[in-house]
């Protein structure tokens, strides 16, 4: 491996040694799934998988996993094209919205120059080929030329007739020729033309039957162009161009997904078969398995041979022997719902259309505990074979081994300590068959559960196993309920999807007679009466009990949510923020679809149009404000946010995949039990945060020399207590050993740890 090969891995390291492991303060990691791969592209002695999601590298050396995301550098998620330049030793990495890397020497270039173009619309660059140090990119609008060296864009060709935009869907080169698999048919141009950038320079080649027809894949093999096109839903044709004639090659063939040319042979890759040809067109051998049976492309290198699938991601095939490769990740990017509860985060896979029809993806819960995810599907759990559409998923306040994730259309199920325990659905239970559209659990371990287009819309599972119903003809036979809320006074909140009033109840205690319960339907209105939002997309219950509202109008609170059963005033209010000097309505403009409170009680707050916002206890000041422009988010489109109170991890998920941030602040403990210091010792290398974790909520943190001299103090937020290694004069503090004592509000619970200082 060459010199500048080391440096670009370099760049890597980090994050290929760390994997999924223990983030530092203020770091990103993606959660994608790695499982539907498309395209495979060597590059010295690694092999890049492109998938759906993201892409990775896997070394053919060491068996090295290296994933590649926008938490350690790149500009973009979407990525929809790889390439390698050997002589430039620089990967090109190109993006569905014509964006642009180039990484090389350890450093990453980007060239926005596509993505900024306003003249074309859709800017999607769907190929790369390079030669002489030039990269000709197929976009969805015609050839970009990037001069690699240079790290600028040479020229760009509108190829279709008058200079019409052309989407260009492969590019292929010949010794004299470049030749572009579009969507109007097969175009070529000559490198010794004087312009190509003159759409009179390329020719439509009219001589393959109906010519004008989208044009998918082309490869040289033995001198002769391949080129595939689709003919029917599932079927392709091949022609080959031989001296100025097209004709036919070979028949038969299920829908192609890719043409390589690889030893001689061309791989002409179908879903349940790899048929590989010799330069006569006679087929010499094949690959298939019923374990790849959605295959998208090929590669043989030194007689190792990988798939790139779509259910099973990179695949070795070694004999009749496969091998998975992928980096770790839910299995699915179409996730809908994500929950924390103790050390553990969970994730579930499904959802519904804007008419309540279920969308009909695969039953999967995730779970990512110890930095790893362990995937429950069809392959594991018996009970979701046949079941779709997870869509809610909760924990119980009694028994933190428990886990409910509900689907729409098939039942509950129940997980205890990682296993499959049982399932509810309406054979063995009151529930109905449409769907659950909320689940939460109140301080009893009773389970809420909202049922979709049932007459009795409300069902309670208990500890015991035990079922009741109960029938709020406000909600009865409805499928627009969006959650569940149980607060820690006992009522229950309601909310409906269509923007309708909010739905509370409270059953006093007891669930045996449904005459004493108390109900109310309200709109969200302030001290004057006036409507804040009749649009309420999320509600939280924060530690001081209040009850805080995601709306279309920002963000709105009641302080006092008790009261709607009880005496006293039972308003809401809009807080009031200062910004940049500015004086405004929290989010007063923005459309609020997602809250979560951390364990300093902060608020999380997730917009559908700007990103997420960090604010303080009382929402008084803004923490901090995260975007796709400043951030490893995919989207400012936050659809849920989930913190997880024992490492602080803040998992955010987007309509463009799920991303976590390793936030200041976890839960408070009841003891000092589990009290430590990292990274202990400090060396002098390292110049990050410093983080006592397992702290009581408000602790007293003093930070001593040896000697007992006081170098900082401070309150901990939640359970976590962060020290920047400076003493109250902003120096950095001398080598030597440090105490620190923790100590709780009251001071009745105290523990003392060293730490070891290295300058």
């Amino acid at each position: 491996m060459s010199v500048l090969r080391n440096l670009l891995l370099a760049l890597f390291v980090l994050f290929s040694v760390k994997g999924y492991g223990q983030l530092r303060l203020g770091e990103w990691r993606e959660h994608l799934p790695y499982q539907k791969a498309n395209r495979l592209v060597k590059a010295g002695d690694r092999l890049y998988c492109l998938t759906e999601s993201g892409f990775f590298s896997y070394s053919l050396i060491d068996n090295e996993i290296v994933a590649y995301s926008k938490t350690n550098g790149l500009s973009e998620s979407k990525v929809s094209s790889v390439a390698w330049s050997e002589n430039e030793q620089t990967l090109l990495v190109a993006y569905a919205n014509g964006n642009l890397d180039l990484i090389s020497e350890g450093r990453i270039t980007n060239l926005p120059d596509i993505k900024n173009f306003a003249l074309v619309s859709d800017k999607k660059i769907n190929s790369i080929v390079i030669r002489d140090g030039l990269a000709y990119l197929g976009t969805n609008f015609g050839i970009v030329v990037i001069h690699i060296d240079r790290e600028e864009v040479a020229d760009t060709y509108f190829i279709g007739n008058g200079g019409e935009q052309l989407v260009v869907n492969e590019l292929t080169l010949s010794e004299n020729e470049i030749w572009a698999a579009t969507d109007r048919g097969i175009f070529s141009a000559n490198w010794n033309a004087i312009n190509l950038a003159d759409f009179n320079s390329w020719t439509l080649q009219n001589g393959i039957p109906d010519f004008q027809k989208e044009c998918k894949h082309l490869t040289f093999l033995d001198g002769n162009l391949i080129v595939s096109r689709d003919f029917l839903e599932t079927q392709s044709e091949l022609y080959q161009y031989n001296n100025g004639v097209w004709s036919t090659f070979g028949s038969g063939f299920s829908k192609i997904h890719s043409l390589n040319s690889l030893n001689d042979q061309l791989w002409v890759v179908q879903s349940e078969e790899t048929q590989i040809f010799n330069s006569n067109g006679i087929q010499a051998d094949a690959i298939g398995s019923s374990s790849l049976l959605h295959m998208r492309d090929a590669y043989k290198f030194d007689g190792r041979t990988f798939v790139a699938d779509w259910e099973q991601s990179l695949t070795e095939i070694t004999g009749g022997n496969l091998s998975f490769i992928k980096p770790d990740g839910p299995l699915s990017g179409n996730i809908s719902n994500v929950y924390s509860n103790g050390s553990d985060t969970w994730a579930v896979a499904g959802g519904f259309d804007d008419s309540y029809e279920a969308l009909d993806r695969k039953a999967e819960l995730y779970q990512f505990r110890d930095q790893e995810w362990s995937n429950y599907t069809e392959k594991n759990t018996d009970a979701f074979i046949g079941s779709s559409d997870l869509i809610a998923v909760s924990g119980n306040q009694r028994d933190q081994s428990r886990v409910y994730t509900a689907s729409w259309g098939d039942g509950i199920f129940v997980f205890k300590d990682q296993q499959y325990l049982e399932k509810w659905n309406s054979g063995n239970s009151p529930l109905g068959t449409k769907g659950i559209s909320g689940l939460d659990s109140d301080t009893d371990g009773n389970l809420w559960i909202l049922d979709a287009n049932s007459s009795s819309p409300v069902k309670v599972l208990s500890l015991e196993r035990e079922w009741t119903s109960l029938n709020y003809s406000t909600l009865a036979n409805r499928v627009n309920m969006r959650k569940i809320l149980c607060l820690s006074n006992g009522d229950k909140w309601v909310l409906n999807n269509l923007g309708q009033s909010l739905f509370a109840f409270n059953e006093n205690g007891t669930l045996a007679n449904e005459d004493d319960d108390v109900i109310a339907s309200f709109l969200v209105r302030d001290e004057n009466n006036a409507t804040i939002s009749s649009q309420v997309y999320d509600a939280v219950e924060d530690e001081d009990g209040n009850v805080w509202l995601g709306t279309d109008n920002g963000v709105a609170v009641y302080a006092n949510p008790g009261n709607l059963f009880r005496s006293g005033d039972f308003i809401a209010y809009q807080p009031i923020i200062t910004i940049d000097g500015s004086t405004q309505y929290l989010l007063g403009s923005e459309t609020v679809v997602s809250i979560a409170v951390d364990g300093a009680n902060q608020k999380w707050l997730g917009t559908e149009n700007s990103g997420v916002f960090l604010v303080s206890e009382n929402a008084d000041e803004q923490l901090a404000h995260f975007t796709n422009e400043n951030s490893p988010l995919p989207s400012n489109y936050i659809r849920k946010i989930s913190v997880n109170p024992s490492s602080g991890e803040v998992f955010f998920l987007t309509d463009k995949g799920m991303v976590s941030y390793k936030g200041g602040v976890t839960e408070g403990q009841e003891s000092y039990n589990d009290l430590y210091v990292y990274p202990n010792p400090v060396r002098e290398t390292y110049h990050g945060d410093i983080v006592v974790s397992g702290l009581m909520s408000e602790s007293t943190v003093k930070i001593t020399d040896i000697s007992g001299n006081l170098v900082m103090e401070g309150k901990s937020a939640g359970g976590q207590y962060i020290w920047d290694g400076k003493n109250f004069n902003g120096s950095r503090v001398h080598t030597g050993v440090y105490l620190i004592f923790c100590s709780n509000s009251d001071g009745s619970k105290s523990k003392v740890i060293k730490l070891l200082f290295i300058h």
